[in-house]
């Protein structure tokens, strides 16, 4: 039976287990293939930028170009695809040669010569005079897989390009050579899919995913990419970190299991990454010995800390790893860079413009596995979660300042790390430690939409008989969690117990805090009365302990209560009270509700203008903090303010508001304002009706599928959606139908659906026979990879707003 050639076309044939037996006879007619044209038998997905980059590179005055990066991304199958753009432009040609089966640098000479005779004015020159037999020609030289005879390398190739003029040199390597004048050129993994947001047929484009649907095919001709299974395979893709060796390897067990079940053996570990072939090496056989092969390559140093900061889930600093590993402090600068130019790390800016250190996912779950048997494992994870509490505790100051936004973004980038920690503060039996943890995430895991696992992790370890503030705090904070889930009566209890214990320790603030939570929650369970009697009882308290913004925030829930009632009279003073103390103390989160409150104010006064700028401005600014809780409600009182207007290019950018609000309450469960629901969905009735059904889903599923900013983008907001004709259609056929496959016939269809005609309307304005029309549209659908008319009406309109 056949086999599938050159997995994620990573090397020729040659194997460097079986050391240099051979291995010039059978590297030099591969080689010498290779170089006269032979490709190889898949497409090269998702390289076109880098080719072209190449390119330049390699016909400009660079001499040395060295292509770098990990294990898997594809930097032979790369050079393969370069080689075959740029060797017309050699005069003698570009002679690949293969250095993985290689076991001593002495054999460097003899290997380039063999696969270079072709090229030598007689049949066959020795190695000692490879110099001169290189001298007078004008070619490229490849030199594949180079990093562990890095050195000889090195020695090589700086003797033969100042010896001979004409060469130009392309290697590959995990690590640079370290030669003067050397071009480095970093190959990294395929990009992945920036968001699920995006529609299904951009999802397919992203090369990621795209190489992933290609191999898939091969061994499930059936498979196809929908709705239901892109986001298991965007997952897949981003747990191999969008390496192509490890998306083909993954891709090859669809023979076996289904996306969502190949998704949780690969959660379990690198193992599922592997397939025997007869003609590839065996360290592209698997990720575990394609990962492998490099880390023989470290000193025993450089393994041993690479091992060890497999503790980390995710970006680190280097001060996080001088307090996790101690022995790095003498070194560890010095190792981290050996590490980077090795490829076994990756590096990154900080929110705080400090460089931040991670591993690929399959590098540290090959570390994981080598820390476990490490005699110091445990002393490596408890200083990990000391760190990690130290960080918490930390970013808690910003919150108690009132900066709850650099609160979020400090912990955003470590909450792989808390959760990591967590577990192991559970896992050796610390319950303080652990709910001390947990207490301290909450706010964040809240600000997030992770409410189900923040709730978790304090019930996890919260004590009912314990008394103390962290308790308080805790029954606090559970009661917030279980509200916003929608468990009301487990939340009143928590909220109680919080209560009596801050009342008894005589923190008037905490009680406070809970009472508000209470009085919140009697307004969600429509007991109003109950719900004014706790926030003004929350009031009192706050008022007695002089904190005016926490003051502020509950007279703002007792003019919501007041709103509940049909009483509107309230909610300007609370407003006009609140909006200079919450800006003045910084707390962005709650003055940005409060703003888009005032906005939604002014637009009920009939102050259209200042509505709209207030809204417009409180939107911006939370899709520029990136998820918070205030985002829907910031989207849906511009949305709100838009469809006052009752037009129908702001109708559509209302629409595009509120569907968009919906679908990230829908992912993170933000919390809704009931009140201000009752509002969006009766706007949203008359939007439908204005509008019309397809005008109206059309908008819906751009607020679903377009990115936030473009949503907020004035001009693109108002923008009508273009009325199609068959001129259109003729006109703009280079632009907006680039890149499809799609007849001149099925153009003209969708240009029709765009326009809203049902298929019997289409036979009409197209004389064809209603039949005909209904098969172009499901040729159109299935050639677009669109699962209704909708959305290629939908996709058609974005290509013509794009250009």
């Amino acid at each position: 039976m056949a086999r599938q050639r050159d997995m994620a076309g990573l090397g020729l044939p040659g194997d460097p287990q079986a050391g240099g037996r051979g291995s010039s006879e059978r590297i030099g007619p591969a080689a010498a293939a290779w170089a006269v044209g032979v490709h190889p038998p898949n497409q090269l997905v998702g390289r076109h930028e880098d080719r072209a980059a190449l390119r330049q590179i390699l016909q400009g005055a660079a001499r040395l170009v060295t292509l770098t990066g990990p294990s898997g991304t594809g930097k032979t199958r790369l050079a393969q695809a370069v080689v075959g753009d740029v060797r017309a432009g050699f005069r003698d040609g570009a002679w690949p040669v293969e250095l993985a089966a290689l076991s001593e640098p002495s054999q460097l000479a003899a290997t380039v010569t063999v696969a270079c005779r072709a090229v030598f004015d007689n049949s066959f020159r020795t190695p000692d005079n490879l110099h001169d037999g290189l001298r007078d020609r004008e070619l490229l030289l490849v030199l594949d897989n180079c990093e562990h005879v890095a050195d000889g390398v090195a020695d090589l190739l700086t003797s033969l390009l100042s010896y001979c003029r004409g060469l130009r040199v392309l290697t590959t390597s995990r690590q640079p050579l370290q030669i003067y004048g050397e071009r480095l050129y970093p190959v990294r993994p395929l990009p992945l899919a920036p968001s699920l947001r995006a529609p299904l047929a951009e999802l397919a484009a992203s090369p990621a995913i795209a190489l992933f649907v290609q191999r898939a095919r091969a061994v499930a001709p059936d498979f196809a990419l929908t709705d239901d299974n892109v986001g298991d395979v965007a997952e897949i893709c981003r747990l191999v970190d969008g390496l192509p060796l490890a998306i083909e390897l993954a891709a090859t067990k669809l023979r076996l299991f289904g996306p969502p079940a190949l998704l949780a053996r690969l959660r379990d570990g690198i193992d599922i990454l592997r397939l025997e072939l007869t003609d590839v090496p065996l360290r592209q056989q698997s990720m575990r010995a394609a990962i492998h092969w490099g880390y023989q390559l470290l000193t025993q140093e450089e393994r041993d800390l690479l091992i060890r900061l497999g503790v980390f889930a995710g970006e680190f600093s280097t001060a996080a790893m001088v307090a996790v590993v101690p022995a790095a402090q003498a070194r560890g600068e010095e190792l981290l860079e050996s590490l980077l130019d090795k490829g076994m790390l990756s590096s990154s800016v900080g929110a705080d413009g400090e460089p931040r250190f991670c591993q690929l996912h399959t590098m540290r779950a090959f570390c994981v596995e080598r820390l476990r048997t490490a005699a110091d494992e445990r002393e490596v994870r408890d200083r990990h979660a000391e760190y990690v509490l130290r960080l918490v505790a930390d970013a808690g100051r910003d919150l108690r300042s009132g900066r709850l936004t650099a609160y979020v973004r400090r912990l955003r980038s470590d909450l792989g790390d808390a959760r990591a920690a967590y577990r192991h503060l559970c896992a050796r039996g610390d319950a303080d430690a652990a709910l001390t943890l947990a207490t301290g995430m909450w706010r964040f895991m809240f600000s997030q939409g992770h409410w189900s696992e923040g709730l978790q992790m304090l019930e996890e370890t919260l004590r009912d008989g314990a008394v103390g503030r962290l308790n308080a705090e805790a029954f606090h904070a559970a009661g917030v969690l279980a509200m916003a889930l929608g468990k009301y009566a487990s939340a009143e209890v928590y909220q109680r117990r919080a209560i009596a214990a801050f009342h008894e320790l005589g923190e008037v603030a905490g009680e406070a805090a809970a009472l508000n939570c209470q009085g919140n929650l009697a307004r969600v369970r429509g007991d109003l009365a109950e719900a004014r009697r706790l926030c003004e009882q929350s009031l009192s308290l706050w008022q007695a302990v002089e904190a005016p913004r926490a003051a502020a925030l509950v007279l703002i829930d007792l003019a919501m209560i007041s709103m509940r009632r049909g009483d509107m009279s309230e909610i300007d003073e609370a407003i006009s009270f609140a909006l200079p103390l919450m800006d003045d103390d910084g707390d962005d989160w709650n003055a940005r509700c409060v703003r888009a409150l005032a906005g939604l104010m002014a637009f009920r006064r009939g102050d259209q203008q200042k509505a709209e700028r207030i809204c417009r401005s409180v939107a911006a600014e939370a899709v520029e903090m990136d998820a918070h809780p205030g985002t829907p409600f910031a989207l849906e009182a511009l949305g709100l303010v838009l469809a006052g207007r009752r037009r129908p290019p702001t109708d559509q950018s209302a629409v595009r508001l509120f569907a968009a609000a919906g679908s990230i309450r829908a992912e993170t469960q933000s919390y809704a304002c009931a009140e201000i629901l009752t509002y969006v969905d009766r706007a949203l009735q008359h939007l439908r009706q204005r509008l019309g059904t397809v005008a109206f889903e059309n908008a819906c599923i751009a607020g679903k599928t377009l990115p936030l900013p473009a949503l907020l983008d004035e001009d693109a907001g108002l923008v009508a959606q273009p009325t199609w004709t068959h001129d259109t259609a003729r006109t703009e056929n280079g632009d907006v139908f680039h890149g499809t496959s799609l007849t001149a016939r099925e153009r003209e269809v969708v240009v029709l659906v765009a326009n809203g005609l049902t298929n019997r309307q289409i036979a009409n304005r197209l004389s064809i026979a209603e039949w005909t029309a209904t098969n172009h549209v499901r040729h159109v659908m299935r050639k677009l990879a669109m699962p209704s008319r909708v959305h290629v009406a939908q996709w058609v309109t974005q290509r013509h707003l794009s250009q």
